[in-house]
């Protein structure tokens, strides 16, 4: 029973504190907008920096010596990373097809709703049929977002390994490693919450857009979490250290591929208006910036081994 008030307590503390990590960028952004630029260079370096210092380390941290000198060390990382790449190459090729999709939904259920209102049945189903717009739109924004989608995977794996984390220690007492491992969890999911809003304000999504996607990355890691304890339950599987590492590592080459990308996306764009600053200001206040992302985890690193 205390496995069921430990992660109650675990995923709603996690879900809390990765929204509220979310929303300073809306803060920064309503004081200057000018920010939001330097924001995005500051969160290039921080998702970046994450995966190296926090995320990597805690996951190679659990190997015994015998799968540190496995050679299906490198795959299990790069199955990660395969995997998110897939799932940005498919967000792709689809979004105009759910793009076209949504569009005639879009025209039939504002069609219907117009009928409803001039036959005077305005109450309730016209109010149903903007509800269900409004869904699709958000769930389509989603579906269409690599960051997004990268993030929620990675964090599903996360409520995973906080379950079978929790399960190792349930059936191990005397195991540390599994407060080690939650540890790390936390640790790495704020600066992904913060910069996940960051990159969206960037994409100039809406407020309740951005919201939503915020929403769905902070409940994601305890959604994965509770769907792995009842499927434990049910098939009475307790935590398994093997599996554990795997999961750790495959989740460290999801998260590795979405700061990759968020880097190189940042820094290809500084790229292209280079040539329209011949001041080089902007450009050495970003190279500046990204610095200072990369050195908040390695600080938050350093503290956290000590």
């Amino acid at each position: 029973m205390a496995i069921y008030f430990s992660l109650l307590f675990y995923s709603s503390l996690m879900a809390s504190l990765s929204f509220i990590a979310g929303l300073p960028p809306f803060w920064i952004l309503n004081k200057s907008e000018q920010a939001l630029p330097y924001l995005i260079t500051l969160t290039s370096g921080l998702l970046l920096s994450t995966c190296i210092n926090i995320v990597l380390p805690e996951a190679i941290s659990h190997l015994t010596e015998k799968q540190l000198s496995s050679p299906t060390l490198g795959p299990q990382i790069l199955l990660g990373f395969i995997l998110l790449y897939s799932v940005d190459v498919c967000s792709s090729l689809f979004s105009k097809y759910y793009r076209t999709r949504l569009l005639n939904s879009i025209t039939t259920n504002a069609d219907e709703v117009g009928l409803e209102y001039e036959n005077g049945n305005d109450s309730s189903y016209s109010s149903n049929g903007c509800n269900i717009i409004a869904l699709k739109a958000y769930l389509f924004s989603v579906i269409s977002n690599s960051t997004t989608l990268g993030l929620l995977l990675h964090c599903l794996t996360d409520g995973i390994i906080l379950t079978t984390s929790l399960l190792s220690e349930d059936s191990n007492p005397h195991d540390s490693n599994a407060f080690v491992i939650i540890l790390a969890i936390f640790l790495h999911k704020l600066p992904a919450s913060f910069s996940l809003t960051s990159i969206l304000l960037n994409q100039k999504l809406k407020s309740s857009v951005i919201l939503f996607h915020l929403l769905l990355f902070s409940i994601s890691a305890p959604i994965g979490a509770w769907i792995t304890l009842l499927i434990s339950q049910l098939l009475n599987i307790a935590g398994n250290p093997s599996s554990n590492t795997f999961i750790l590592l495959f989740s460290a080459g999801a998260f590795l591929y979405v700061s990759f990308h968020t880097f190189i996306s940042c820094h290809s764009h500084d790229a292209a208006a280079k040539s329209d600053d011949f001041s080089g200001s902007k450009t050495n206040w970003n190279f500046l910036i990204t610095m200072l992302g990369m050195l908040i985890p390695l600080v938050v690193a350093f503290t956290h081994d000590d």
